[in-house]
């Protein structure tokens, strides 16, 4: 019995249109919708959240960058407030938090850096315009063996001086140079904080300051007069031990 077999004839041109039309569904349907690029993470790359914000919100809108720290700390709130986060939402934090530790950090970095711009402007002026009487240039901090700070009647004198100026040009109706010197006071304290140091500022506190130091050199000048009295009187008491001893020799 002879079996018939019945075969398709292979046909490339229809084998090829199949993979064509294939290929453009693929492409249609990942035009239209968002898929994650995997790569990997960089703490301290600011752009790391550009890789995973895909720049659209849940209705599909394009949603702007945020541009100030108050915009980033709501939008970190808003995933943070989600029962469960996905995939997207867990780098989006991450990434904000990365942006927001950076703004931070150039934030700080610009204060400082006007400050010291500030600080160099008011020196400057000050020293055009002769004003002696505010200057703490001629009075540098001197510091003990701890490496504090030391007051003195100066600080205070000078703090006293400042104030009573300002409190004469408000009396005589000039608010403005008044305003300037506090101003210029102000800054210079902001400066001083910023480089760590300690801020003379409160006539209370001076005269705190003042008291605990005089007591505190009271109570050194005690002890060490207390320590020459206890080296010599061992000194004698050593002496006449000496003496005691050379006097038994000679009676034996």
């Amino acid at each position: 019995m002879q079996l018939i077999k019945n075969r398709t004839k292979f046909d490339p041109k229809k084998v090829e249109q199949i993979l064509i039309n294939e290929n453009k569904f693929i492409t249609d349907l990942f035009s239209v919708t968002a898929i994650p690029e995997r790569k990997d993470f960089n703490e301290d790359d600011e752009t790391s959240e550009k890789a995973h914000n895909f720049g659209f919100n849940m209705q599909g809108k394009k949603t702007s960058r945020a541009k100030s720290l108050q915009e980033l700390q709501q939008r970190l709130e808003a995933i943070t407030s989600k029962k469960k986060l996905t995939y997207k939402d867990k780098l989006t934090k991450k990434g904000l938090k990365n942006r927001m530790k950076k703004k931070n950090k150039r934030e700080e970095r610009n204060t400082k850096q006007k400050l010291v711009r500030v600080a160099k402007l008011t020196a400057k002026t000050e020293k055009n315009v002769g004003d002696s009487t505010i200057d703490e240039g001629h009075t540098k901090p001197i510091f003990n063996s701890e490496d504090k700070m030391v007051y003195s009647k100066f600080d205070f004198a000078n703090l006293e001086e400042q104030k009573e100026k300002i409190q004469k040009l408000e009396e005589r109706g000039e608010t403005e140079k008044a305003l300037e010197i506090k101003e210029k006071a102000a800054w210079r304290n902001a400066l001083a904080k910023v480089k760590g140091q300690k801020v003379k500022d409160d006539p209370t506190l001076l005269k705190k300051s003042m008291r605990k130091q005089e007591q505190k050199q009271r109570s050194s000048k005690k002890k060490w007069e207390n320590r020459i009295q206890g080296v010599q009187r061992a000194k004698d008491e050593r002496q006449q031990k000496r003496t005691e001893n050379i006097e038994k020799k000679k009676k034996r």
